[in-house]
């Protein structure tokens, strides 16, 4: 036999293994082989392994297994080999994430052992090594079995040895078992992983010298009031700049577990917690901490039994009780012994004199501890902790003077203590005795222990921590302490909730702006959704409809009405923190994260404008807490910004960050005065009830009120001359429109404000219309300064406001975003809505340049304005009027019923009081009419025309009734959708800032979308919804560049056109895939996009049976775009989705006006390899939910009947075959010279890791253990 080669010992170390999932051009391929190489070079790691397309890296180490300097240079106390690696994974799956088309890689890491031999290759030989090893094997099993694409997969084991990245969030692989426990753990790539920024105004030198000399000089005028503890006249600068003299950071305070620097300073000036003192040997500043607990103890004769005086709960400064149940805790000042603080305690809290004190008490038992370490919660400073139990003992009950502790009967007593006491907490302090060995005393006992076995100071804990924690362990049992890893936790569950909407069909968030409680304003949970924790023994449905409830004030039993919960995007994910309340102490955190999509126009949540929105709900304490929400689109809140790209580093950026540049606020317009409402006395108007009190309370407020028609028709005329200003604009309409008032809401008889539907105030909602106004007079002038004022608003003299203004100061990427608005928006656009409207007219050519002329019509504008200033007085809930019995039912509303709903209350008023209003009855009759008009409920979603998403059955059915009801004309639903712009334009409460809605908040591409289809929707009143339909994809057929050529006809040519129109770019690829598709597959496309969802209606080009219920796929046009590189495979999923569905909902002759709703939003953001990508025993399915409605969701078939679905109501889902079956991911076509790749032996996997795989059956699509057909 040949002699054995060379080879290592098992040696530690922790291996990355990646791999491409999908084919990709040899560039990409190089290009990511280069990506690789440098970030490895980065985080000091070497390549054992490479192919074509897969790869694994190591730690570097030498032959004998130890760390090289690269290596060393990353690991130190603060970070870890697995933090270089799992960092070094992230940064990869951004690459891959970034790169156009999208690079698809799975990483796995992991921490082991580890062994290379010289390999046997061609000559020049011994110079190969090949590795081998739990780490390299287990990493490259986590690789393959990663839950998803440009994601990091790890186990606990690996997880539990990060230090930088400790805190970051990491999602959970659970088990399918009962209970599910973890399998493994995923990073997301674009998960921040920094050091948590400072919250304090801590001292951080730029230039090191004349600080320097500026700290000495301080230290010297402060020392001796520190020493002291004299922090009188003392500032926090002065205190900062004290600490730096001793050489103590600043800069380190406020961050990971340190306290904010504000509160170390209050510890030592007002608390008097602990003190500071000179190490004169050493020059050094460090600080000492002394405390005494104290066990008072006293016998119940009659009893036998011993008491213990405990500190019951006390009334906190800001008048909070806080319950505590401990002992009673002395802080020992600096030069003062503890015999001595203990006596002074007694005195000043008790009353107690010095001489029944030592009469009465002896000590029975005494105990001291000495340590001296560097505290986490005060970076720099060395702090000695001493720490005193002691066991007082009561020599007589009877004694006289011992009633000022509730002797001898052992009463509840209460204390007020003195602000200087020496002791943290509240005034007023409830004192009762307690048997020793009772439930509260063994509970705090058992914490002390505890936390005391475990190394953890409650010295260092925030005032009333202690008791906090012994509250939510063992009371409301929110958290758990337990061991991981030899380590003390805190363990508490949270339930996060993504709640979104459809805001003018684009996709919306509901976020966190700010909280308020007690006065003080937090918005550090900026942009994050709806959260709460929750018990440890609650269900996370159940603290999801409780979190809702008490966060958004949406009952639990109309939750189901109001929200659809999309399952298929629960997930639990893991993150660490260091609380600094509780310092030393790691908390522990399971997320249950879930999205629900609001199915309902709820007016209270801002909608259907996406308005931001307050809530206030009141906290068991007693503290009012006021929440602010925001809805904001989802790619602004997606994580990441591609455009700004990403730091190369260990960290992501936090540090470096300079002051933001302070801006100037949002301007308001002044607002009118309140109007009084008053009793109308022996007026006979229709409003006017027998009884005297109105039914339309808008009648009476106007009654005697006329609208200045002079100054109206003013603005009417004048709206586009160049000498009118926007100034005089707004002294016209405020003086015409009495009605504006109205927006500031009324005074009722008995004093008590208006309240508003919309959420808002009184001046938003005024600000608002003023904005609306604003709106149309620019757009009036979209060929003059119109646009200029539309994107940057005007400035305090009322002049178009420019890019190179300097006041007001704006963000720098606010003035860019303003000027690119205003270069890239085509204004004509705007221009064709206003004339379809009859605002604009134009003569054509009549100039000596030859261009069109526009002037316009006076009476249409007038009508317009006054629309726009009367068109949400209803929003004011005391306006909002009782149906008449003489009426009858309005809009679903009960004679003697409130309308509620803003719209359907002005549209009442115009319909049935139309005298009411003055700035409506005195508009013409055929204005009046336009006007009407526009308050009907038209029921019209444009996304779903400008994406192809719905059939024209949903699209357009309701408005083209209405449309037909009314005999509206197409200038009547053009100037419906001017109306829609101008107020959605204006719906920013600062309206001379510009149309700040449009130009900051609304995508330009579909605006620009939005705009196009006006043309085409207004032919409703002379076409079918089908026709109109027809047309508009004809129309986007036609401006596909490079040209599509001659729009198709026949079967499947409304299938290929709306696919075109969903998938938004690329269209001879999908036209191409399409063609390609399986005959079945293709002919479920062609038949179900057929379909109109109107009756008696069908496509000239591609007629079908008049049947249905059609389908509407929401998020078709999202997941057909995310999968633009695999066209095929997404087409074949769509079809599948819309052969299930149809297995549910038959084709049936009457139900050809019907559309049902398949939610796909579980598989919109999935590429097709991952969708087939399912945990043993689980399946995708449509899911019927409603009698119109159903979702694409994850299904566990072993517990279908336990989540309570009936196999009537599912149809199983197989995405197998419709896209290219990943190859094994570590051995390539093409192996790179030199190198062997494994694969060929077989290796043990690590311990931690449980292999399953699972065989489908072709017939049912069930895992063959659970199929009938095995």
């Amino acid at each position: 036999g040949s002699t054995p080669g060379p080879s290592s010992q098992p040696y530690p170390a922790c291996c990355l293994a990646w791999a491409v999932t999908k084919a990709i051009p040899s560039r990409q391929l190089r290009a990511l082989h280069n990506e690789v190489a440098q970030l490895a070079q980065l985080v000091g790691a070497e390549t054992i392994e490479f192919g074509a397309s897969h790869g694994v890296l190591s730690t570097s180490r030498n032959a004998g297994g130890d760390s090289t300097k690269a290596s060393k240079d990353v690991e130190n106390e603060s970070t870890s080999e697995s933090d270089a690696m799992v960092r070094l994974g992230q940064l990869i799956s951004r690459w891959a994430s970034e790169e156009e088309p999208e690079v698809t890689v799975r990483i796995g890491v992991h921490i082991g052992e580890i062994e290379w031999i010289i390999l046997p290759t061609p000559p020049p030989p011994g110079q190969v090594k090949g590795y081998f090893g739990s780490a390299v094997t287990t990493a490259k099993y986590l690789a393959e079995t990663a839950p998803k694409e440009n994601c990091v997969h790890l186990l606990r084991s690996t997880k539990e040895t990060l230090k930088a990245l400790e805190s970051i969030s990491f999602h959970m692989v659970m088990s399918h078992g009962s209970p599910p426990t973890i399998k493994s753990y995923y990073l997301e790539p674009w998960e921040q992983a920094r050091e948590q920024a400072r919250e304090d105004g801590a001292i951080d030198p730029k230039a090191p010298g004349l600080q320097k000399e500026l700290s000495l000089q301080i230290r010297n005028e402060v020392a001796p009031k520190i020493f002291k503890q004299n922090f009188k006249d003392l500032t926090l600068e002065e205190f900062a700049y004290f600490l730096e003299s001793y050489g103590v950071s600043t800069a380190k305070f406020g961050r990971g577990q340190a306290k904010p620097l504000e509160s170390f300073y209050n510890e030592l000036a007002s608390e008097k917690r602990s003190y500071l003192f000179e190490n004169k040997a050493e020059g050094t500043l460090e600080r000492k901490v002394e405390i005494v607990r104290v066990s008072l103890v006293a016998g119940n004769i009659d009893e036998g039994t011993d008491y213990c005086l405990m500190v019951a709960y006390e009334i906190m400064q800001d008048g909070r009780p806080r319950f505590r149940n401990q002992k009673l805790a002395v802080v020992v000042p600096d030069g003062v012994g503890w015999q001595e603080a203990v006596r002074n305690k007694f005195q000043r809290t008790f009353k107690l004199s010095k001489e029944v004190f030592e009469q009465s008490l002896k000590v029975e038992g005494s105990f001291f501890k000495e340590e001296r370490m560097i505290s986490p919660s005060i970076p720099g400073l060395m702090t000695t902790y001493r720490t005193h139990e002691i066991r007082l003992r009561v020599q007589d009950i009877m004694t006289d003077g011992l009633q000022a502790i509730g002797l001898p009967y052992f009463t509840p007593f209460a204390t007020d203590t003195p602000k200087d006491a020496g002791v943290s907490g509240g005034p007023h302090e409830s004192w009762a005795w307690a048997a020793v060995g009772g439930v509260s005393t063994d509970k705090a006992e058992s914490l002390h222990k505890l936390l005391a076995e475990y190394k953890i100071r409650e010295s260092e804990f925030e005032a009333g921590a202690f008791d906090a924690l012994l509250e939510e362990v063992y009371d409301t049992r929110i958290s758990t302490l337990m061991v991981r890893n030899k380590e003390l936790t805190r363990n508490l569950q949270i339930i996060k909730v993504w709640v979104y909407a459809d805001i003018h069909s684009v996709p919306h968030c509901l976020v966190h702006v700010s909280k308020t409680q007690r006065g003080k304003c937090d918005s550090r949970a900026k942009n994050r959704p709806i959260s709460a924790r929750m018990p440890q023994d609650k269900d996370w449905k159940a603290a999801l409809y409780d979190t809702m409830h008490t966060r958004l004030g949406v009952p639990p039993e109309d939750w189901s009405k109001q929200f659809e919960l999309d399952e298929g995007t629960y997930r639990q994910c893991e993150e660490v923190e260091y609380s600094r309340s509780y310092p030393g102490l790691k908390s522990v955190y399971r997320i249950h994260e879930v999205t629900c999509r609001v199915s309902h126009t709820l007016v209270q949540l801002g909608l259907p404008d996406g308005h931001d929105f307050a809530f206030s709900r009141q906290e068991n304490d007693g503290s009012l807490v006021i929440t602010n929400y925001a809805w904001k689109p989802l790619k602004d809140i997606a994580g990441r910004n591609s455009a700004m790209g990403f730091k190369k580093g260990l960290l992501d950026d936090s540090e470096g960050v300079e002051e933001a540049e302070q801006y100037d606020p949002k301007r308001r317009l002044p607002v009118p005065p309140k109007l009084q409402a008053k009793q109308q006395v022996g007026l006979q108007r229709s409003w006017t009830k027998a009884l005297g009190s109105s039914s339309c309370m808008v009648g009476d407020l106007m009654a005697g009120r006329n609208a200045d028609w002079a100054r109206a028709k003013n603005a009417a005329k004048r709206i586009r001359d160049q000498d009118y200003n926007l100034k005089m604009f707004t002294d016209d309409c405020v003086a015409a429109f009495p009605e504006l008032a109205l927006y500031m809401g009324v005074t009722a008889a008995g004093g008590e404000p208006s309240t508003l539907s919309s959420g808002r105030s009184a001046d938003d909602e005024y600000q608002r219309t003023m904005g609306a106004l604003y709106a149309v007079y620019w757009l009036m002038r979209w060929d003059t300064d119109g646009p200029q004022s539309f994107s940057f608003g005007v400035d305090d003299n009322w002049n178009p406001l420019t890019a190179e203004s300097e006041r007001p100061r704006r963000d720098k990427a606010e003035v860019k975003k303003r000027s690119v608005f205003l270069e890239q928006v085509d204004w004509s656009l705007f221009a064709q809505v206003l004339v379809a409207a009859g605002l604009l007219t134009t003569t054509e050519n009549d100039g000596d340049d030859g261009t069109t002329r526009y002037s316009h019509d006076e009476e249409r504008t007038l009508a317009m304005l006054a629309l726009t200033a009367i068109h949400d007085i209803m929003k004011v809930e005391q306006l909002c009027p009782v149906v008449d019995g003489w009426i009858g039912a309005f809009s679903g509303y009960k004679p003697g019923e409130v309308i509620t709903d803003h719209d359907v209350a002005l549209g009442y008023v115009l319909e049935n009081l139309p005298d009411a209003l003055p700035s409506y009855a005195g508009l013409p009759q055929t204005q009046r009419d336009s006007v009407k008009f526009t308050q009907c409920n038209m029921e019209y979603n444009m996304g779903w025309l400008v994406q192809a998403e719905a059939p024209p059955g949903a699209l357009f059915t309701k408005f083209r009734q209405i449309i037909r009801a009314g005999k509206a004309d197409p200038r009547d639903v053009a100037f419906y959708f001017t109306h829609w712009i101008t107020d959605l334009a204006g719906a920013e409460p600062c309206p001379q800032e510009g149309a700040e809605k449009f130009v900051l908040k609304f995508p330009r591409s579909v605006l620009t979308m939005f705009l196009n289809s006006f043309e085409f929707v207004q032919y409703l009143s002379t076409k079918s919804e089908t026709q109109v339909f027809e047309d508009y994809l004809d129309w986007r057929w036609k401006i596909v560049q490079p040209s599509l050529g001659n729009a198709p006809a026949g079967s499947g040519s409304v299938a290929q056109q709306r696919i075109t129109v969903m998938a938004q770019g690329s269209c001879q690829t999908w036209l191409d895939a399409y063609g390609a598709l399986d005959g079945q597959l293709r002919d479920v496309l062609a038949t179900e996009f057929a379909l109109t969802g109107a009756p008696g209606q069908s496509y000239s080009k591609d007629p079908c049976t008049c049947s249905g219920p059609a389908f509407l796929v929401y998020y078709a046009p999202a997941l057909l775009q995310k999968n633009s590189s695999e066209a095929g495979g997404a087409l074949g999923v769509l079809a599948t989705v819309l052969r299930q569905a149809r297995d549910l909902w038959p084709l049936e002759a009457g139900s050809a006006g019907e559309t049902v709703t398949v939610f796909v939003d579980a598989l919109k953001e999935l590429t097709v390899q991952a969708m087939q990508i399912t945990e043993p025993g689980e399946v995708w399915a449509v899911v019927k939910n409603g009698a119109k409605s159903a979702q694409v969701k994850k299904v566990i078939l072993s517990t279908m009947q336990q989540d309570g679905l009936a196999w009537s109501n599912v149809r199983l889902l197989s995405f197998q075959g419709l896209a290219q079956a990943p190859r094994p991911m570590f051995q390539d076509e093409v192996a790179i010279k030199g190198l062997v790749p494994l694969g060929e032996a077989v290796v043990p996997v690590a311990q931690d890791v449980q292999q399953t795989s699972a065989v489908v059956c072709s017939m049912c699509w069930a895992p063959t253990w659970m199929c009938a057909n095995r």
